[in-house]
């Protein structure tokens, strides 16, 4: 049998950047936010081959909560015979469903489709709607460049043209994915703008000002969806979970125009309009005042909930902490993760399961306590006392059962890895760009201190349970709360759970909330559940 020599994997770190204050929290409210009545929900087709480019889309315009008009709209190089195809189809009110008042259809160019788009979504400062928004404006955009600024790294839509090149006097839309299911997404300032367009939103003196740019409000259901649930969700699934009554169809065919696949396409525009509604229902629910177009995640609904309860983050609270800690700590994070070390081999397992997992460690390690502490203070170069911890729990695990023995885990631990069993962040699929986490043997030169990298003291208790020996040991720090912020107020969950951020542990009543829907039974439907 041969033996090879295990290749090296670069792995990636995570570090805290020296933020501009205006760079920080690009998802907090500056100003007060209010939904616009007005609501522009649109969707396309295309070929089908890699390009997919346009063929002819649909929109609805609505006004609170009534339909004002709908139109199609095609691309600059449609078939004559496609063309006809939508000409025949708007040339007699049409209804999308048996119950629909019958009402007008134009048929409009792209480019008389982005004529109303500007008005509406720019001017207008509408809501603009859809579902994989950025796929669907991409579709409409004539060209595209690389994009700059806090967009660097996505791209750039030039919507409208003239005379052949970017209208400068139009704003282009920028598009900079997060992942499959989250976009940054706004409009540029466009050259020489108007006075109105420098009128911030919320603006409580109606004046223009210099730096103001209206970045739009373009709001993605399949991200509004996924915050709301943490689930990454298909149209058809969304609207059958949030009961949209006019759901999703199905056609056999598509990248072609046909009577049904136009009838489809409008009849996706309304379940998109219908899904809005159920989505912004949904969101009403949470007592926060981020504005929904920026929830990006189940995690910027948390940060809002945490400032609706006033608690700030820690450079608010002490602008003096430390950053190289707060660097030494982000380095240490990798979120959830799950791995297989034994694969493609039938092996006995036991099948086992934690009541609420992440939350139930939050509490067990009360964590709250530094969420809502009035001051942090780090006790810095404490590796013997670290070592000494570890080598008990080596001695005696079921120390672990013993709830203090969690409260003293807030910790972090730098580390020289020799085979130690330890998350990494590193490319385990060469075919692609993404980053994954895996916990896996870490090796580095024992002799090298440069290679030392930081871990919370969690993911090394684990190690040493797993390998019983500690790890080499360079360097530890822990974090110590002291007091509660001032001005902490009271809020709902949902509407529905009280919390009091003084008195209760925000993570345990999560975890006794989810309980209690369990044991809820048949008087809950699983839909409401799932939220």
């Amino acid at each position: 049998m041969s033996h090879h020599e295990p290749t090296p994997l670069v792995i990636a770190v995570r570090v805290f950047p020296g933020l501009r204050d205006e760079d920080r929290d690009f998802d907090k409210p500056k100003r007060e936010w209010k939904r616009p009545d007005a609501m522009l929900v649109f969707d396309t087709e295309t070929r089908t081959d890699r390009t997919q480019r346009l063929t002819f889309g649909s929109y609805r315009f609505i006004v609170a909560g009534k339909l004002v008009k709908e139109n199609l709209f095609y691309s600059d190089d449609l078939p004559t015979k496609d063309h006809r195809i939508l000409e025949c189809h708007v040339a007699t009110p049409r209804t999308v469903i048996p119950d629909e008042t019958a009402h007008d259809i134009s048929l409009l160019t792209r480019s008389e489709f982005l004529r109303n788009f500007f008005h509406s979504a720019y001017r207008g400062r509408c809501l603009v709607v859809a579902f994989n928004f950025p796929f669907d404006i991409s579709r409409v955009a004539y060209n595209f460049t690389n994009a700059r600024r806090r967009f660097a790294g996505g791209f750039s839509l030039d919507l409208w043209s003239y005379s052949g090149t970017r209208n400068r006097f139009r704003p282009s839309i920028c598009i900079k994915h997060i992942d499959s299911k989250r976009a940054l997404k706004g409009f540029t300032r466009r050259e020489e703008p108007d006075a109105e367009d420098m009128i911030p939103e919320g603006s409580t003196t109606g004046e223009p000002e210099e730096d103001y740019a209206f970045r739009g409000h373009f709001l993605d259901l399949r991200t509004l969806a996924f915050a709301l649930t943490d689930k990454s969700y298909t149209f058809e699934k969304a609207c059958e979970d949030f009961g949209v009554e006019h759901g999703k169809q199905h056609v056999t065919r598509h990248g072609i125009v046909t009577p049904k696949y136009i009838k489809y396409n409008r009849r996706d525009v309304l379940a998109t309009s219908e899904l809005a509604v159920k989505l912004l229902e949904e969101y009403d629910k949470h007592d926060i005042k981020l504005q929904e177009t920026k929830a990006y995640s189940p995690a910027s609904i948390g940060k809002a909930y945490l400032r609706r309860m006033g608690i700030k983050p820690i450079l608010q609270r002490q602008r003096n902490f430390p950053k190289a800690i707060l660097g030494h700590a982000q380095s240490a994070f990798f979120g959830g993760r799950t791995s297989a070390h034994i694969r493609k081999v039938p092996v006995p397992v036991v099948y086992t399961d934690f009541l609420s997992m992440y939350t139930t460690v939050n509490s067990l390690m009360d964590l709250w306590r530094f969420v809502t502490a009035r001051k942090i203070t780090v006790v810095e170069h404490c590796q013997d006392e670290i070592q000494s911890f570890l080598h008990r729990l080596i001695t005696n695990p079921d120390d672990l059962f013993v709830r203090e023995t969690w409260t003293n885990l807030t910790a972090f631990v730098q580390v020289i890895p020799d085979g130690d069993i330890l998350p990494s962040r590193g490319r385990y699929n060469l075919e692609s760009n993404d980053w994954q986490v895996a916990v896996n043997h870490l090796y580095a030169d024992r002799n090298d201190s440069s290679e030392a990298l930081w871990f919370s003291l969690p993911d090394v208790v684990a190690s040493v349970l797993l390998l019983g020996r500690l790890p080499k040991i360079v360097d530890a720090f822990r974090i110590e709360a002291h007091g509660k912020l001032k001005r902490l107020e009271s809020c709902k969950l949902r509407s529905v759970v009280d919390v009091d951020p003084r008195t209760q542990d925000f993570f345990r009543v999560v975890i006794e909330e989810r309980q209690r829907l369990k044991e809820r039974g048949d008087d809950i439907s699983s839909i409401e559940k799932k939220r």
